[in-house]
């Protein structure tokens, strides 16, 4: 892909990747030092890809398994996904993967895992954070990872060759709340609720080991990231003054960076001699007063206030115990495997977070069709109308020129829920035909940036668009529209998705499979 990048570009071209903001000319190459990785999740530039596998993933939606898996793929793996919804995953996906669909909770359903994977990666599990524990939503905490890993298991079973490793995704809640107490991979289980699933979730993922894969169980901590629904909800309360301790604040809390997290599943994938449960943990953990302090201060801002217990527990019942447990959990398992943080310490990890104040959606479609039609066809003032849901009643009212071009603007009037808009964007790069850029003059939001590249790959065109946005009003705005605009473009472009497949081609073929 890196050649096909480098040919295509005709004049200055800027490209975001995991590890900068790349300037490409056609005689010259500069990099500026810009970390990307928290909201972006999306790499063009190769690095080494000395160490391929196959790899069969669950969960790949996820924050954490998108994330893990736009990083597989960068790296050149080969990597399958099971999905109980094969369509809305492939609307998220790199199209590099396959999509395969599977039910765990159907006690009939019957799954073979394709010889030649040599790696499985276990994400999958109903979230344990959005509701309040009712019974019924206990029982989906727990049925969701013992059922579905005790699927894989037996998958695996069945296998002539069975893979090298199996590592399935765990948390620290085995251990309970456990108040001073330092706890390792050896300490003992805790007594409630989540420690019991956590308890029979490895139960289920250590039976692999004896069909002949490495086993590895991560006990993952809070996982801290701009894009991480915490933070969604955490950084606008914080910006407005309104951060809180929870509780005494005295409570440890073992978390980890998105990024670091990542690295730890490649490590991982790659040290045979790194077996059983292992700590995905930071190794410094904080107490919740540390935290809360330490994240008001680097946005300037005073934590006055305390949500006691009892608030906690009446807002979110038993679920209140995941922000009130005490865990400190050690990282010297992973780190005695050689294993660098590139986020120590909480510091770091929250100054990385709240620098960051755009979103970013990233969508990527193959189209059967060569770089130069797709380039005309999504570049055509034209078609634009054609791509907008007709709930939105986009209409084009007014352009500067009759053809996008570096400096055209274009005028809309549209509709977005429920609200009449008007709406100016301005083409700030056009690069065909490989690239090409519009930005938001006048509309609803604080900041709205559209990026289009066009790659050659397999035969075909990948579509990358990648939207950067803000919305408007600050913090209150974001606290209050973020799920609603989220919701929003998902719609959006999942319908751009179906028209193009109908306009310009499907799928690549056998990416989905039954």
């Amino acid at each position: 892909m890196t050649e096909t990048l480098l040919k295509n570009f005709k004049t200055d071209v800027f490209l975001v990747t995991s590890i900068g903001l790349f300037k490409i000319t056609k005689n010259r190459f500069f990099v500026k030092f810009k970390s990307s990785f928290c909201n972006r999740h999306c790499f063009a530039i190769t690095s080494s890809r000395s160490f391929r596998v196959k790899v069969l993933l669950t969960g790949g939606t996820g924050l954490v398994g998108l994330a893990l898996v736009r990083r597989l793929v960068h790296l050149g793996h080969s990597v399958n996904i099971l999905s109980r919804q094969p369509a809305k995953a492939i609307e998220k996906l790199p199209p590099a993967c396959r999509v395969q669909f599977w039910n765990p909770n159907d006690s009939q359903y019957h799954l073979e895992i394709e010889e030649g994977t040599q790696a499985i990666i276990h994400l999958a599990g109903e979230p344990v954070i959005g509701g309040r524990w009712t019974y019924a939503f206990k029982n989906k905490i727990s049925t969701s990872r013992i059922l579905s890993t005790r699927l894989l298991v037996d998958a695996i079973g069945r296998m002539r060759t069975p893979p090298k490793v199996f590592i399935c995704a765990g948390a620290i809640g085995i251990y309970g709340d456990r108040q001073e107490e330092e706890l390792n991979e050896s300490s003992s289980p805790g007594e409630d609720f989540l420690a019991g699933v956590c308890k029979d979730w490895e139960a289920e993922a250590a039976r692999a080991h004896s069909f002949g894969p490495r086993w590895v169980s991560l006990r993952i901590g809070l996982v801290l990231d701009f894009e991480a629904t915490i933070m969604e909800r955490m950084l606008p309360a914080f910006r407005l003054g309104l951060g809180a301790l929870l509780g005494s604040g005295k409570q440890w809390m073992s978390w980890i960076h998105l990024q670091d997290l990542i690295d730890i599943f490649l490590h991982v994938l790659q040290k045979e001699d790194l077996n059983g449960p292992v700590n995905a943990v930071a190794p410094e953990p904080v107490r919740n007063e540390s935290f809360s302090k330490t994240f008001g201060n680097l946005l300037n801002r005073p934590v006055f206030f305390r949500v006691p217990v009892w608030g906690l527990r009446f807002l979110l019942g038993q679920s209140a115990g995941l922000l009130l447990a005490s865990q400190k959990v050690s990282a010297q398992k992973i780190l005695s495997h050689d294993f660098k943080f590139s986020f120590p310490n909480i510091k770091m990890a929250l100054d990385e977070i709240c620098g960051h104040r755009e979103h970013v959606l990233i969508r990527e479609q193959w189209f059967d069709q060569n770089l130069e039609t797709c380039f005309e066809f999504l570049s055509s003032i034209e078609n634009i109308e054609r791509l907008a849901p007709p709930s939105f009643k986009f209409r084009i009212v007014k352009t500067s020129h009759s053809k996008l071009d570096k400096g055209v603007t274009l005028d809309y009037r549209l509709q977005a829920m429920g609200l009449p808009m008007r709406w100016r964007s301005e083409i700030t790069e056009f690069n065909p035909p490989s690239f090409f850029s519009d930005r938001q003059v006048i509309g609803p939001y604080a900041l709205w940036e559209h990026t289009h590249e066009f790659f050659e790959i397999d035969g075909g065109t990948l579509a990358r668009d990648t939207v950067k946005y803000i919305l408007p009003f600050g913090a209150i705005g974001t606290a209050l529209g973020l799920f609603l605009v989220q919701k929003d473009l998902d719609g959006i472009f999942s319908y751009r998705r179906e028209k193009l497949v109908e306009l310009l081609g499907g799928p690549q073929p056998h990416r989905q499979q039954n």
